[in-house]
């Protein structure tokens, strides 16, 4: 009977130790907020005793190198609001002050710096939250984070400091409640992460632990116990400017304008948030890496338009959405019709933008609405009469009005319902257009599994023709946490289906499978910090005609080395004979492509130190074939930091392709294509000088050179195999010799929050010809030589808070 008695309680013990185990492993951290009602001075001295009263230890935790072990630094933090603001506080201790990183650098640019940050979510449902971080250098970092991104095109106005100890670097934070989104009445489920990041050690900790085997980021946030009774002042503020604009074409046409313009951004009750641009003014956006593009589809540019990247997270679920599509290309600009007699003075490659809104917000019962619109002005070419001088205007661009609708309903488990409605409406007889689309996100209780499902329509509204539809299908059901993951999808769009009207789509008539599996251990015990092995399968078909276009295997690993934090990933692809539907440019022809090994490398070094590179290298083996037979793809990059103030990065890409073939022209009936070699090559260097952390100067200089030699010509057979023929064409007049060299310049002075003055220079030069044996230095040598496009802009924009006037009045 005591034998018994003693298993029990040996039991009972084993199993309270295991439940306090496993408590401590998945319970929730927490931490107390208080409110404060002395002011607090942002100096980076806690010289305030309200610190002191409520400073604790921080216990952070790795998430790399070594996860779930504690951090190698101590790390103390404490937090207090008030009703405007809330008050973060990190001492951030050392060995000594010479291991702490503080390389100075651009807003939202860490650099070769230490970090320390706070993430919140405001409504805790791990669908929306933000993150405020501050480098050693006092260099400011903020993003917006979602369920599956971070956007760091979202800056704000608040306050930090930094100062730096000899055993120690402390972080004040002064960060405004209008600067975020949270429920006003119910503030029980605020969210809330520290973060710490050193460099030295390559150490990224967290106060709550981030497991990288959990799907997600926001669901393992800590919790916010305190904060109440917060009566924000009116959010209302103004951004007048006013730039001076010079322009010069290549064949020296001068332009100089004024312009004056205002931003307006207004948040109702802390939830919803209203923007409006009045003569926008995009004059200072990066240049575009332009390529020559030798594909059947569109080239996609990055949007670098403020309006356009600042709060528009919502609006990009589904990836529907191309906001390019505002002020871009003239929908007729290359259809226009002339008579002989006739020339092009005058073609505008870019339609006027008149005014943008942008509408955003998330109501208490977890509803996100997100409504974009935008105007621009109708564009018309000029053609002259060379015989009479007369001269008429054709319409390129209708008046336009852009407007994209996305509401997002959270629902149990951070699963979503998403509703999505983009339409273009153009007046006159040009085609309106119109996309509808319906997502659903679904994730269990604990967020291993997760499906996803979406159906869109798009829709062409046609004067005088049968207007078209056009459906998309997909679905996805997977593993998204621990150390096994994986998951299928299909994807179905027909022939009809085209959301480019106002998105980026670059094919259609598209029946997809596709598989993976993947191992990812994050914790290793001896190489590797982290590693993963992974396996993929797809299998394409055109739907229209129900042929297998292609079908490959992807086996391929990555990991990072425990020593040096070092980086490498390899992959090796198999595709089998496949049907290139596409570069026929004729509807249901195809060409038969063969048989091809592809192996992807990649190595990367240590970016915390002061020099870093970074290469990749592809190589391509063609099976069976007369025509195809290899191809190298190679690529690097050198990142190196001088001193505290100056960086710069170099980059150099190389393809090589000297056997394949390219479509040529048609010819009675007929389809030719040409062998052909291909070379590209791209230089690239960027350099950074920051003076302090509210003035920087950046220049980026970039050089793009490709040779398409066209050789042997052939017909296309209706199999999709090639023949010869005796068409009189040439194949040499085909060839292609293009160049472009660009100059980007532009310095920015913060000089108040969110006020700065700013001077860009944007330079840029084409070159090209057929000479496609003449040498790199000949060609960088006359493009350099070649009449530039140069646009010179001197901006200030002034930021007023309302809160100001009221003050004042």
């Amino acid at each position: 009977m005591k034998l018994s008695n003693k298993n029990n309680m040996y039991k009972l013990f084993v199993f309270c130790v295991l439940s306090l185990i496993v408590h401590k492993m998945s319970a929730q951290k927490n931490i107390t907020i208080h409110k404060v009602n002395e002011p607090i001075k942002i100096d980076g001295e806690v010289t305030e005793s309200i610190w002191q009263q409520h400073l604790i230890a921080g216990n952070f935790t790795q998430t790399l190198p070594e996860a779930g072990k504690p951090s190698k630094q101590k790390t103390d933090i404490a937090i207090l609001f008030d009703d405007a603001y809330l008050y973060v506080l990190g001492v951030l201790y050392v060995a000594n002050k010479e291991t702490i990183s503080n390389q100075l650098t651009a807003r939202d640019d860490t650099g070769n710096a230490d970090v320390f940050g706070i993430q919140i979510d405001p409504f805790g449902e791990a669908r929306e939250g933000y993150d405020f971080s501050v480098t050693a250098a006092g260099v400011q970092l903020d993003q917006k984070i979602t369920a599956t991104d971070s956007y760091s095109n979202y800056n704000v106005v608040w306050q930090s400091k930094v100062k730096l100890y000899n055993d120690k670097w402390i972080v004040e934070m002064k960060i405004p409640f209008n600067s975020i989104r949270f429920p006003k009445e119910d503030l029980s489920n605020f969210k809330i992460n520290f973060q710490r990041i050193t460099n030295s050690l390559n150490e990224d900790a967290y106060w709550s632990p981030i497991r990288l085997d959990l799907d997600g980021y926001l669901n393992q946030l800590g919790k916010l116990n305190g904060l109440n009774n917060i009566a924000p002042p009116l959010n209302l503020s103004f951004n007048p400017f006013v730039s001076v604009v010079t322009e010069k074409s290549p064949v020296g046409y001068k332009n100089t304008t004024f312009n004056g313009g205002l931003d307006v951004k207004y948040v109702h009750k802390n939830a919803y948030t209203l923007d409006v641009s009045l003569i926008p003014d995009f004059s200072q956006a990066p240049s575009d890496d332009q390529i020559f593009n030798l594909s059947p589809f569109e080239v996609k540019f990055n949007e670098n338009r403020q309006f356009f990247v600042e709060g528009t997270e919502i609006f990009d679920k589904g990836g529907y959405l191309y906001t390019r599509r505002i002020g871009g290309t003239p929908i007729y600009k290359d259809t226009i019709t002339k008579t002989d007699e006739e020339e092009i003075i005058e073609n505008p490659v870019t339609s006027n933008i008149i005014n943008l809104i942008k509408f955003t917000g998330k109501s208490k019962n977890g509803l996100s609405i997100g409504i974009l619109n935008g105007i621009t002005a109708e564009s018309k070419a000029e053609i002259k009469n060379t015989n009479t001088n007369t001269t008429r205007n054709v319409l390129t661009n209708p008046l336009t009005n852009y407007n994209a609708i996305v509401l997002d309903k959270t629902l149990k488990n951070n699963s979503s319902l998403t509703f999505i409605n983009n339409s273009v409406l153009r007046s006159g007889s040009a085609y309106d257009a119109n996309l509808t689309a319906l997502l659903y996100r679904y994730y269990n209780k604990d967020r291993t599994y997760s499906m996803y499902f979406k159906k869109a329509l798009s829709q062409k509204y046609f004067t005088g023709e049968e207007d078209q539809f056009g459906h998309e299908y997909y679905g996805y059901a997977g593993k998204v946490s621990g150390k096994w993951t994986g998951g299928v999808s299909v994807k179905l769009l027909d022939d009809k289906f085209d959301s480019n009207d106002f998105g980026y789509l670059s094919r259609n008539n598209e029946f997809r499978f596709k598989g993976d599996l993947r191992y990812t251990n994050n914790n290793p015990e001896k190489i590797f910090s982290r590693y993963q092995v992974f396996l993929d399968h797809q299998q394409t078909y055109y739907y229209s005609l129900l042929k297998e276009e292609q079908t490959y295997y992807k086996l391929g690993s990555y990991g990072v080395f425990k020593k040096n934090n070092h980086t490498f990933f390899g992959e090796f692809r198999y595709i089998e004979k496949s049907k290139n539907f596409f570069e026929a440019r004729t509807k249901d022809k195809h060409f038969n492509v063969p048989a091809q090994a592809e192996t992807f490398l990649e190595y990367q070094t240590n970016d915390n130190k002061a020099v870093s590179i970074a290469g990749y290298m592809v190589l391509v083996k063609y099976f069976n074939s007369e025509i195809y037979k290899k191809e190298f793809i190679a690529g690097y990059g050198v990142n190196a930091r001088v001193g505290q103030h100056f960086s710069l990065y170099f980059s150099q890409a190389l393809e090589d392709k000297p056997n394949g073939v390219g479509f040529l022209a048609k010819q009675d009936n007929s389809i030719i294509f040409g062998s052909r070699k291909v070379k590209e090559l791209s230089n690239a260097i960027t350099l950074n000088y920051a003076v302090n952390s509210t003035l920087n100067v950046n220049m980026r200089l970039r050089h793009y050179w490709i040779t398409v030699d066209y050789k042997d010509q052939f017909s296309l057979k209706e199999n999709g195999d090639f023949t010869t023929h005796n068409f009189a064409i040439n194949p040499d007049d085909y060839d292609d010799n293009f160049n472009q060299f660009n100059i980007d310049f532009i310095s920015k002075w913060q000089f108040a929050p969110a006020s700065e003055i700013s001077l860009a220079c944007k330079l840029g030069a084409n070159y090209y010809n057929t000479d496609v044996n003449s040498t790199y230095g000949t060609n960088f040598k006359r493009v350099l030589e070649e009449k530039s496009s140069t646009t010179i802009s001197l901006k200030m924009t002034y930021f007023l808070d309302a809160n100001i006037f009221k003050k004042r009045s």
